[in-house]
């Protein structure tokens, strides 16, 4: 036996993490030992990047040439996107772990891989998974009219099998409220974080009625429906809102925060247009971090005033500028 196979389980199921996909699934073929090893791996790491064993401009110069015609261009990151998926597929029929802490996936994506995302998340639910961070990647702007987001798929969850997640961080995914119930079945989640996601209100609002244990929610960049909907929570510590907007036509409209009622929250982070409009209920709030634009109204800050256990504030103010036309 060599030397590196006379190490600790722990170390070799270390090594492993670090080597792509493709390496990795050629060191079940080394000897029982090492195929045995991927029972012992508890955190399942996809990036396309590593997958395939290429960095993102690597992959785009490869699957996305600039000599290449749109149609071309599309038809190349399809296949590599195939590719990528065949590998994962690869790895989890073969795995024979039976549980998991988390499972993470980022590649290129749209409503055309629905399914077999559901599957993976599918796989992780039933191997007892805390962390779910499903990062999809946006679509080049040249392919970018032919696909759909990905609706994540809240079927896939019942009050039991639900009850082990913990962590869960979304971008550009499509997230509704489900139709065939009336509530979130995270009973134990701690951390929401949604990134350039498209949302209902009523999503969030039953996340943080129900989610009775959520400790920190981000929204940035999200498209809501018709408007931000209340802070509500008798549990949150950590709250970040960031750019979030609204949809009329052809016109992207941003929306603000307009009420935070959090007993418990102790920072808040929030990127928007103003402040004269938020109301907020956060007595124990020690932290604040706001980007707004100038008003030369200065009761917009007044609500800092409120804040009597507040110990450090960042207040960023950018100003508008106005562009005038001459004759």
């Amino acid at each position: 036996m060599d030397c590196i196979s006379e190490l600790p389980d722990e170390i070799l199921s270390y090594i492993q993490t670090m080597l792509s996909i493709k390496d990795l699934l050629k060191t079940s073929v080394l000897s029982k030992r090492w195929r045995n090893l991927w029972a012992l791996r508890r955190d399942l790491h996809f990036d396309i990047f590593h997958v395939l064993g290429s960095s993102e401009e690597e992959l785009l110069q490869t699957v996305i040439p600039t000599s290449s015609s749109t149609i071309e261009r599309c038809v190349r990151l399809d296949i590599g996107m195939s590719e990528f998926v065949k590998r994962v597929d690869q790895f989890l029929n073969n795995f024979q772990g039976t549980k998991i802490n988390s499972f993470f996936a980022s590649f290129y994506s749209y409503d055309k891989h629905s399914n077999i995302i559901d599957q993976w998340i599918s796989f992780a639910i039933a191997r007892g998974v805390e962390t779910i961070n499903l990062l999809l990647l946006p679509m080049p702007e040249t392919c970018a009219t032919r696909y759909k987001q990905y609706k994540f798929a809240f079927d896939l969850f019942s009050e039991t099998n639900a009850s082990t997640l913990k962590h869960l961080h979304l971008e550009h995914c499509l997230v509704c409220h489900p139709t065939n119930r009336d509530y979130i079945p995270f009973q134990n989640l701690r951390f929401l974080s949604l990134e350039r996601t498209k949302l209902d209100e009523m999503f969030i609002e039953s996340v943080l009625s129900n989610c009775r244990w959520l400790e920190e929610l981000h929204l940035v960049l999200c498209e809501f429906r018709s408007s931000m909907p209340k802070i509500v929570s008798s549990s949150l510590i950590h709250l970040k809102v960031a750019g979030c907007y609204v949809v009329s036509g052809y016109v992207q409209m941003q929306i603000e925060l307009s009420s935070i009622d959090c007993l418990k929250l102790t920072s808040l982070e929030y990127h928007g247009y103003s402040l004269d409009t938020l109301k907020i209920n956060t007595p124990l709030l020690k932290s604040i971090r706001c980007t707004v634009f100038y008003c030369e109204d200065p009761n917009q800050y007044g609500l800092f005033a409120t804040l009597p256990q507040l110990e450090i504030m960042q207040l960023d103010i950018y100003s508008m500028v106005s562009h005038k036309v001459f004759d």
